[in-house]
């Protein structure tokens, strides 16, 4: 075999590796039955609430199998993290959270079935994926019930049962664009890899705005569907359209192959990757720094990537040291992972809102909608952008975390710009979800 199929290949398999996976804990409903009334210690309770027992359930449909297994994984596992912690600490005032955690496979109709299964046991949900959030949006809104989407698509600024943080693709996009351009002495070609699903159409809608607002050549823009693992097509067209800059709009199970199959054909333009494109086990095997480096981590070193989350490790970030405290403690076997870190961030802002929620006496489900609500700006100790939560709803940022791959350094992430803000993202509207 030669060496250059040899990489493609290896791209395949590297970028389609999926994790088994963990324990989810006890899934045992309890809950106050959803009463009315305020109950036992002038708390008023709900679905998921067991005032006696002094515990909170809350939902997690993730993707622990299928396509995107790779990123469910870390995601649920921060989460898990996250309470155990919390929980050893003495929860909030109190009161212990359990978690519920569902695999949906990322097809949108498992999605739907999980979320019959759950939705009447739960105080809040985490839900993965952009699809399959949409599948269940409208249930989502007749129950009332507060949802933190594992998705940064537009559409969530919109809904007021949604909590997003972070930056909606979108801006973020049109964000990294602005600052490619700026970098090169004229307007350059590019061209656009994108999923054909709900978050392939954000990143879309971002990079739309920023070819209008900086008027660069548009060479391309070419989908793919989830699952596909031959990319040679659209990396041929693009590679022939002379394009000096790859945006790519996928997740890693595609952008291995891609990047792969670019390498293998001698295309090398500037990668530049919306952040669920990059997984740090493109890098090494394990995601871990000094392991084994993959066949595609040559032709993504210097590709830019729009981060959601700090770089694991970075020594100048306030709350890293005790999301890698919980980490070492109850996932140790989880590797290194930015969807990790993300996910331990919503639990930080969960937290925020049930302690608001247990202030007011009330835990409800328009309890804690109105806590989310009134929430304002959230801490996050530098894991990730600080969301803001109001009533009037909207982008919870719409500043970009701009990073370089750079295979020798922690997290394989060198931050280039912490919050980099552009006219294109600046004249962006929220579409109706």
């Amino acid at each position: 075999m030669s060496s250059s199929k040899s990489l493609s290949t290896a791209a395949v398999l590297v970028a389609t590796l999926s994790l088994a996976a963990c324990g989810t804990g006890d899934a045992t409903t309890a809950d106050s039955g959803g009463g009315s009334a305020p109950a036992s210690g002038g708390i008023k309770g709900g679905p998921g609430i067991d005032v006696a027992a002094k515990t909170i359930r809350i939902g997690d449909i993730s993707a622990l199998s299928g396509p995107v297994a790779v990123l469910g994984e870390p995601l649920s596992a921060g989460r898990r993290a996250y309470f155990k912690q919390l929980n050893a600490s003495g929860g909030i005032d109190g009161w212990k959270i359990k978690l519920t955690t569902k695999d949906s496979g990322y097809q949108p109709q498992q999605h739907v079935q999980q979320y019959t299964a759950v939705s009447k046991e739960i105080a809040i949900l985490n839900s993965l994926g952009s699809p399959t959030t949409k599948a269940i949006q409208a249930q989502i809104d007749r129950d009332k019930l507060v949802t933190f989407p594992a998705s940064f698509d537009s559409i969530w600024g919109a809904d007021p049962q949604m909590a997003p943080i972070g930056t909606p693709y979108s801006y973020d996009l049109a964000n990294l664009l602005d600052y490619y351009v700026a970098s090169v002495s004229k307007k350059p070609k590019i061209g656009l890899i994108y999923a054909n699903d709900e978050y392939g159409a954000d990143g879309r809608r971002g990079y739309d705005a920023a070819q209008e607002s900086l008027g660069f050549e548009d060479v391309g823009q070419l989908s793919y569907k989830t699952g596909d693992t031959d990319f040679t097509g659209q990396v041929q067209k693009l590679k022939s359209a002379g394009a000096e800059g790859v945006v790519l709009v996928t997740t890693p199970s595609a952008t291995g192959p891609i990047v792969g199959t670019a390498a293998s054909l001698g295309f090398t333009p500037q990668w530049l990757l919306q952040g669920p494109a990059f997984l740090e086990q493109l890098i090494t095997k394990d995601g871990s720094s000094g392991a084994k480096a993959t066949p595609v981590a040559a032709a993504l070193k210097g590709a830019l990537v729009t981060s959601f989350a700090a770089p694991w490790g970075a020594k100048d970030v306030d709350g890293m040291a005790d999301m890698i405290a919980a980490h070492d403690k109850y996932t140790p076997d989880q590797p290194p992972s930015i969807y990790y870190t993300v996910a331990y961030a919503q639990g930080k802002v969960q937290a925020e809102l049930l302690r608001k929620a247990i202030a007011a006496g009330d835990l409800s489900r328009a309890g804690l909608l109105t806590a989310k609500e009134n929430l304002g700006e959230v801490d996050l100790d530098g894991l990730t952008s600080n969301p803001t939560f109001t009533p009037e709803g909207g982008p919870p940022s719409t500043k970009s975390l701009i990073t370089q791959i750079d295979p020798g350094v922690e997290g394989f992430l060198k931050p280039l710009e912490p919050a980099h803000g552009s006219k294109a993202a600046d004249g962006l509207e929220i579409p109706e979800s």
